[in-house]
């Protein structure tokens, strides 16, 4: 998406191998290699990184000497379209930058380095570069960090032929862009969502109506257009280049062919002074089916096979692609029948090949996905079961309320809670009356069927957010939060009536309940003084007569 490959020249001779452990000499390479590549001068950045990683390899080297260097040799190669030697280089310097990289930098390598795979063909691997990518950036919590990760998956994925599911990643990575407010990933965002809608109107271009075809690449230009604004703003050739390009070719595939010709020669020219060599053929490729839609199919068979000829020894999967492709349609425009042919089989050897490495890739994907939903749900049932034990060991089993641990787990943090916001807080008493007198005369089966039947009616009387307990054999405690005493005394009014009018003579003929409650209301919050306010409450309750509710 942000380059193509090319294979970068040797350092120049002029530049003499480094001595090892000079840490200020070679602080002045990776500074002079800094100022090179934001310059466009890439060989010159690509040289001094390679004599500064000479100098900080070996095992005595300063650590982050090594860092800074691995790290900029790749982004120097990645620059330069140097690709397939980004990617043998990674295996060599990404443990470097495992071991002890910051978090933001390793994230945007293994980018590059994703990238870099995906646009030589290596799906897997690009695959196996964007999850790890992607982990890293959602484990720093960082929304830019996290929009680059969701970048590379989103070109991988396109890469790997599913532009769709790729575009509906990149549209999140935009938005995370937005919000995270950088200029520079929300730039990468713009123009690869719009080269993804080109890549998407390349897979429909021959398989639907043109009409339906060019429907992504009306959104493309939008990306397209701020991005260029952003690029120019920036004032960074490569950035410009990769835009100018996206812009000249979609404007191209819409039928603005005038409007396409100046970004794409303006483009190419930035391309061959700055010596990017991969944009150049990119570039080269749009010019030809610009000079084909303007009827000039000699000019563009020239432009086409001299730049075929030039990509034939590097890994370039898509230009080739898009090379062949287009060189099948001109050879058909001027009566070549037989070069169109050739061209168009070696497209389709090419696409098959594709077509594989997508499949393994994808299959890949897919048992990748597999297992971490397999491990999800596992955790999520540990976690659930978990949960459930630790409700059981706070649970009353005959009742269904909490019991002793769980007030002592919840109480004291509702009324930490309840001083901190400065909010009421209700703590209540409730007693069964004469229970003994039930158990003896209807037996403990139906005492048992009355404590049961009054968790679920003192369940149904309160909130989510109240607490219920059992702390004794027939008595319980309320603790409503956020409730001062005038509206606790109406909930325990109600909860008194409904248990002196419920049916209990459907348990035992004869059986009737009722309920004393005593409430305590806060200030002070304090736990032991609240507890023997609605205590002595509850005795005055019961003193006065039972079914009744009483506070203090």
């Amino acid at each position: 998406m942000d380059a193509r490959p090319i294979d970068t020249s040797p350092p120049p001779a002029a530049i003499a191998p480094a001595p090892a452990g000079d840490a200020a000499q070679v602080r002045g390479w990776l500074d002079e290699a800094e100022s090179a590549c934001g310059a466009a001068r890439l060989e010159e950045a690509c040289a001094l990184t390679v004599r500064a990683l000479e100098a900080v390899l070996p095992a005595d080297a300063d650590p982050a000497l090594r860092v800074r260097a691995a790290g900029l040799r790749l982004a120097c190669l990645f620059q330069s379209g140097a690709l397939q030697t980004v990617v043998g280089e990674a295996d060599t310097l990404l443990p470097i930058l495992r071991a002890s990289s910051p978090t933001p930098a390793l994230v945007r390598v293994l980018r590059q380095v994703c990238l870099a795979a995906n646009e030589t063909g290596q799906s897997e691997r690009a695959l196996s570069l964007a999850q790890e990518c992607q982990q890293l950036a959602l484990s720093s919590g960082d929304k830019g960090l996290q929009s680059l990760g969701l970048n590379a998956l989103a070109c991988t994925l396109e890469r790997m032929g599913d532009p769709w599911q790729g575009e509906r990643l990149m549209t999140e990575a935009l938005a995370m862009a937005r919000e995270h407010g950088q200029r520079h990933e929300l730039l990468l965002a713009l123009c690869n969502l719009s080269a993804l809608r080109i890549g998407r109107f390349h897979l429909l271009r021959d398989a639907r109506s043109l009409d339906e075809a060019r429907q992504p690449l009306i959104h493309a230009l939008d990306a397209a257009q701020e991005a260029l604004a952003l690029a120019r703003e920036a004032r960074e050739p490569f950035p410009q280049v990769l835009v100018e390009g996206n812009l000249g070719e979609i404007l191209l595939h819409l039928g603005r062919l005038l409007e396409a010709g100046p970004y794409l020669q303006s483009a190419l020219a930035a391309a061959q002074h700055h010596r990017y060599q991969a944009q150049e053929w990119r570039i080269h490729c749009s010019l030809g089916e610009l000079e084909l839609a303007q009827g000039q199919a000699p000019a563009a068979w020239d432009r086409l096979q001299g730049t075929l000829q030039r990509v034939a020894a590097a890994e370039q999967p898509i230009t080739r692609l898009r090379l062949h492709h287009t060189l099948s349609r001109t050879a058909a425009a001027l009566g070549r029948f037989d070069d169109a042919l050739q061209h168009l089989q070696a497209y389709l050897r090419l696409e098959r090949g594709r077509a594989v490495s997508q499949l393994h890739a994808q299959s890949e994907l897919f048992i990748t996905r597999l297992e971490a939903e397999q491990v999800r749900l596992e955790a999520q049932r540990q976690r659930l079961r978990a949960a459930e034990l630790e409700a059981d060991v706070r649970r009353d089993p005959l009742t269904g309320v909490g019991n002793r641990r769980e007030i002592q787990q919840r109480l004291p943090d509702l009324l930490r809670d309840a001083a901190a916001s400065e909010l009421p807080l209700t703590l209540v008493m409730v007693d069964v009356d004469r229970f003994k007198a039930i158990n003896d005369h209807f037996g403990h089966s139906v005492g048992d069927q009355v404590l049961e039947r009054l968790g679920q009616l003192l369940r149904d009387a309160t909130r989510g957010p109240d607490l219920i307990g059992r702390v004794g054999g027939d008595e319980f405690l309320l603790v409503l939060p956020h409730t001062a005493l005038e509206p606790a005394r109406e909930v325990c009014e109600r909860l008194r009536r409904t248990v002196a009018q419920y049916p209990w003579h459907g348990i035992a003929a004869g059986l009737r309940v009722t309920l004393s409650l005593g409430l305590a209301g806060t200030p002070p919050h304090d736990e032991s003084t609240l507890k023997a306010r609605a205590d002595r409450a509850l005795y005055r309750a019961k003193a006065e007569g039972r079914d009744r509710l009483a506070w203090g």
